[in-house]
């Protein structure tokens, strides 16, 4: 090893100091690549905040339906369907009678149509649970206007259909 000061011991100053320095460069890079690739896009996050709701959770749809059977009365269905937009949703079916208590129907059926596509019937497949009727999953395809068709059977003779139009988004 030649003495402290010669011309060999600088140049291995400048070596180790340019291999800190390329070090030091080579962290900052590595540092700045993690958080970049963990970052969601510009365009992400504006598409993201306008389509979903202030508070972070997709709101229902919720549509009520009146209905009259001639001396029976008038009564009402309140739909649901969770989360009201194209694919799989959850439909929940409430009846009220006339004084606005929930009523027992024998039978009550629901279907989806988009005509402007010449989609469907989509039937909503609803189970009676004892005081309302559901459906796990129905599977809406396409954003538009559907037609939502409700049958309501309140006798073993009476029904009622009534449409009503909703809008599906993505």
């Amino acid at each position: 090893m030649p003495p402290p000061g010669t011309a060999g011991e600088a140049h291995r100053r400048g070596l180790r100091r340019s291999v800190l320095v390329e070090a030091g460069v080579a962290a900052v890079v590595l540092g700045l690549t993690t958080v970049l690739t963990s970052t969601v896009p510009g365009r992400a996050t504006a598409e993201a905040a306008r389509t979903a709701p202030a508070g972070g959770v997709l709101p229902a749809s919720v549509t009520t339906i009146p209905f009259e059977i001639g001396a029976s009365g008038r009564g009402s269905v309140q739909i649901t369907l969770d989360p009201g937009r194209t694919g799989d949703n959850a439909v929940q079916a409430v009846v009220f009678g006339p004084d606005g208590s929930l009523a027992a129907v024998p039978e009550l059926r629901l279907s989806f149509t988009l005509p402007d596509q010449d989609v469907g019937p989509i039937a909503a497949r609803l189970v009676d649970r004892g005081g309302y009727w559901s459906a796990n999953s129905l599977t809406l395809p396409l954003p538009g206007t559907w037609t939502m068709r409700t049958t309501i059977r309140v006798s073993e003779i009476d029904q009622v259909s009534e449409a009503r139009r909703i809008r599906i988004e993505r």
